[in-house]
This record gives C-alpha cells, sequence and structure tokens, in this order.
C-alpha cells in the first residue's frame, strides 16, 4: 500500500494536470455564436463543431473532468486531519456526483456531435435537425442540474479549504470560483478568464499539497 505522502503526491499531481487542461481548453475550442432555437444552427455549428481543434479541445476537456475527481479528492486528503473535514468531504461528494452529471454531455460533444456536423457538411441535410434536439433534449438539463451540484462542492471544498489554513485559501478561491462559474454558453473571453482562473487556483493548490506530503506526519497533522 502506497503510503500517505505518495499518495498526496499523486493527488496533487492529478490536481496540477486537471487545473492545466481546464486552462488550455479554451484557448484551443472553436467559439461560434450558438442560438439553439434559431432553426439555422446545425448551419452555424457544423463547421466549427466539426473541426480538428474542436475535437482536440473537448478531448482535452474528457481528460480534465477524468482527472477531476482525484483533484477533488486530493484536496479533501488534504484537509482530512483538519477542523474542517466534515466540510471537505461535502465537498468532495457534492463535486464527484455533479461531475458524473456533466461527463454525459462533454462526451455527446467529443463523440456524437463531430459526426452530425460532417453528415450535414457532406450534404446528409435530413440530419440538421439533431444538433438543436440534442440541446433542446434532457442532456442540457442533466448538464445544468451537474454543473450547480458540481459549483456548490466546489464552494465547499473552498470555504473548508480557507477554514482549515492548510491550503492556501485563495487557491481554494480561485478554483472553485472556476469550476462555479464553469458554463458553455459563456463568451470566449470570459471562458478563458475561468479556465486561466481554475488552472492558476488548481497548480497553486497542487504545489501546496505536494509541499505538505514532504513534511514529517507529525507536522502535517497540526
Amino acid at each position: 500500500m502506497a503510503q500517505p505522502s505518495v499518495r498526496l503526491r499523486l493527488g496533487a499531481i492529478a490536481l496540477g494536470l486537471c487545473g492545466l487542461l481546464f486552462a488550455v481548453f479554451p484557448f484551443v475550442r472553436p467559439f461560434f455564436a450558438l442560438d439553439v432555437f434559431s432553426p439555422n444552427v446545425a448551419a452555424i455549428a457544423s463547421g466549427p463543431v466539426a473541426s480538428a481543434s474542436w475535437l482536440i479541445a473537448h478531448l482535452l476537456l474528457v481528460a480534465a473532468f477524468a482527472l477531476l475527481p482525484c483533484a477533488l479528492l486530493a484536496i479533501y486528503a488534504a484537509l482530512a486531519d483538519g477542523p474542517a473535514e466534515s466540510r471537505a468531504l461535502r465537498g468532495l461528494i457534492l463535486g464527484v456526483v455533479g461531475t458524473g452529471f456533466i461527463v454525459p454531455a462533454v462526451g455527446v460533444e467529443v463523440f456524437a456531435m463531430p459526426v452530425i456536423a460532417r453528415l450535414y457538411l457532406d450534404g446528409v441535410m435530413a440530419v440538421a435537425p439533431a444538433l438543436k434536439w440534442i440541446y433542446w433534449g434532457p442532456m442540457t438539463l442533466v448538464m445544468i442540474i451537474g454543473l450547480i451540484t458540481l459549483a456548490v462542492g466546489a464552494i465547499e471544498l473552498a470555504r473548508a479549504t480557507w477554514q482549515s489554513d492548510v491550503l492556501p485559501g485563495w487557491a481554494g478561491v480561485a478554483f472553485a470560483a472556476g469550476l462555479a462559474l464553469w458554463l458553455p454558453l459563456l463568451p470566449r473571453a470570459v471562458r478563458i478568464v475561468d479556465g486561466l482562473a481554475i488552472g492558476v487556483g488548481g497548480l497553486w493548490l497542487a504545489w501546496a499539497i505536494w509541499r505538505k506530503a514532504a513534511l514529517p506526519v507529525s507536522c502535517r497533522e497540526r
């Protein structure tokens, strides 16, 4: 069984990579004016959605969300021996549940939507309503539930970080604010700032957890 310090360092690596991927995502993703109520949504969206940059960006996002539960667990592990353990546990559970609700929508965006867009660009006009109904269907509702749940969990972890005084409080605030405001329909400039908040907060927390892992056990428990 791995030593606690090794587990903390592995968690710190996952947290740092997770934050970095969230930060890179909006720089790679193509942005376009999306009106899901427009009858021309397929004509507007198909070009960007079928592009290589869309696929690469969303594969990075898949990796970010895959690492996010590990990242949240790393924050909880760093706070588990402090006074904010119960709040950190609540944040961890809500964050993981929220991630679970969001991931199916990310899967649709990376594996289904590009195929529909390519078919449309190849002249298969009958697929045009598919993009509209993806957004009008249950996927959007499930994703909204996930985003809200993740936001509440991230805020709880940030409050636990601030209360514990074990990890840098402002790093927890930046990481939580970025996750809480991670909304797919926001403009590119806002998404870039949001991604940078997640990236800076995540890397800052990861560095603090890595340093914590290097301390003797007696110092970590203070």
